[in-house]
């Protein structure tokens, strides 16, 4: 029996050292076992589930093509005090024993979708069988399931499909395949659906796919989407990146941070709704296993109210000259605009270098007498953690705020860390978050010097949200 297994083709032996970044936690869980794999962590009504190749069945083993276990679902919880209960196989009589994985479930309603092989009989699956594999949905009833539906972007015969995750509204539901047309080994597609049927497959451009792997795609709340290459750069092997919807496409993959990847493969995660916390699976100790990792967000204190960077300066004579009469002062602010008057008040439009030089005028014979002030004036934007969001936004409407017009001087930040109005936080130079209801909010942001972590900056901004 021949299986076609691109889905975990990418899981390759390695070892490296556990790292922990400043600001992060990164930790094994306790439940992955020596010489097998734990890999696609979701979390669903407070169970973990993932997939394994741990055997199953102690009287028999069942293995594939290359004498590997088949992969299966599992479940596990982690109790109040932070240890984890027996790990149990997932409806073992509803899923096939010849490889499934990678389910999704869709939030408030009675849908799965999930990674599975076309053919689930022993007697069909004879020597040099290719057995592909294909996105099924299946609906809860009762305490099982209805009979399994492959999608209409599945093939049983050319390609492969899998790594379901669906949008918590039900809309999206974005996949991975290695189907002709594509720009690498595997990219990711996105099938939107139309009332009750799914569309076809969408490749999603040359922005996230390379000539690579892009595997294991995660849709969030928050409209990022995370998932895995070994195509964009980032730390070596695989690692787990993550893009969003921008007004021109999907904005430029970001890299997570060190500590979650790695030079070893780094694939398939889950994040937590807040993005303060979640799961990965990883090769870094030779096996691939599941990790937990969680941001330790420092504490800022109230902040500092963001003062805008308005440009504006005053400009009065420095040599005591005179402007009276036939003589006048004429102010040349190097950015090619002039002004009259012994004081003056100038806005520059953009930060720069600009010379500037007062004259005295003799307004007689229309000639400058001599020059009386001359210097270069620096325009900079404040000393401070700028946030970059429009002073009034929409209820429910998606936003995109970040931290990128900062100034800090000499500061050398480690990393921006967000503070929302619902409590939630999050860390990122760029992030979304849409403002749920009506009223009056604080937006904070702020930074930790990377060198000294007892030096701080912060601000704080108000938004006015309107229906």
């Amino acid at each position: 029996m021949r299986q076609i297994v691109f889905i975990f083709c990418i899981l390759l032996s390695g070892s490296y050292q556990q790292m922990t970044a400043q600001g992060l936690s990164v930790k094994k869980l306790p439940f992955c076992k020596p010489n097998q794999s734990e890999i696609a962590p979701t979390v669903h009504d407070s169970l973990l589930y993932y997939s394994s190749n741990k055997n199953v069945n102690w009287l028999s083993k069942a293995v594939d093509q290359d004498n590997q276990n088949f992969y299966n679902l599992f479940t596990v919880h982690q109790r109040q005090d932070s240890t984890w209960t027996l790990t149990e196989q997932y409806k073992p009589s509803y899923f096939s024993q010849y490889h499934t994985s990678s389910i999704s479930f869709l939030p408030d309603s009675n849908e799965i979708y999930f990674t599975e092989v076309h053919m689930k009989e022993r007697k069909r699956l004879q020597k040099n069988t290719v057995n592909l594999f294909g996105v099924f949905v299946a609906k809860e009833r009762g305490k099982g399931y209805t009979r399994a539906k492959g999608l209409p972007f599945n093939s049983r015969r050319s390609y492969n499909t899998g790594h379901p995750a669906v949008s918590a509204d039900g809309r999206y539901l974005f996949f991975a395949s290695d189907m002709e047309g594509g720009y690498g080994q595997t990219d990711l597609y996105v099938s939107e659906r139309d009332g009750g049927e799914w569309g076809p497959a969408q490749n999603l451009g040359s922005v996230i796919n390379t000539g690579g792997k892009e595997l294991f795609p995660f849709y969030h709340a928050s409209g990022k989407l995370y998932f895995a290459s070994d195509s964009l750069g980032g730390e070596g092997g695989l690692d787990i990146f993550y893009t969003y919807r921008t007004e021109k496409g999907w904005a430029k993959p970001t890299a997570m941070d060190t500590g979650i990847n790695t030079p070893s493969n780094e694939f398939s995660c889950f994040i937590d709704e807040s993005e303060q916390f979640g799961y990965f699976a990883s090769d870094r100790d030779g096996d691939d296993n599941l990790y937990e990792f969680a941001y330790m967000f420092p504490f800022f204190g109230p902040g500092t109210k963001q003062k805008e960077n308005t440009y504006t300066y005053r400009f009065y004579d420095r040599m005591n000259g005179k402007g009276d009469g036939p003589l006048k002062y004429v102010w040349h602010f190097g950015d090619g605009t002039k002004a009259e008057g012994d004081t003056v008040i100038h806005k520059y439009n953009k930060p720069g270098t600009y010379h500037v030089q007062s004259v005295l005028v003799d307004t007689i014979d229309n000639v400058e007498l001599f020059v009386l002030n001359d210097f270069y004036q620096d325009v900079k934007k404040k000393i401070q953690v700028y946030i970059n969001v429009p002073d009034e936004v929409k209820a429910g409407e998606l936003q995109t705020l970040d931290a990128m017009q900062s100034n800090l001087g000499d500061f050398e930040p480690n990393g921006f860390y967000w503070e929302l109005p619902d409590g939630s936080k999050q860390k990122g130079e760029t992030i979304q978050y849409i403002f749920r209801t009506k009223g009056k909010y604080i937006v904070k942001c702020g930074t930790v010097c990377k060198n000294d972590p007892h030096k701080k900056m912060c601000t704080y901004k108000e938004i006015n949200v309107i229906e």
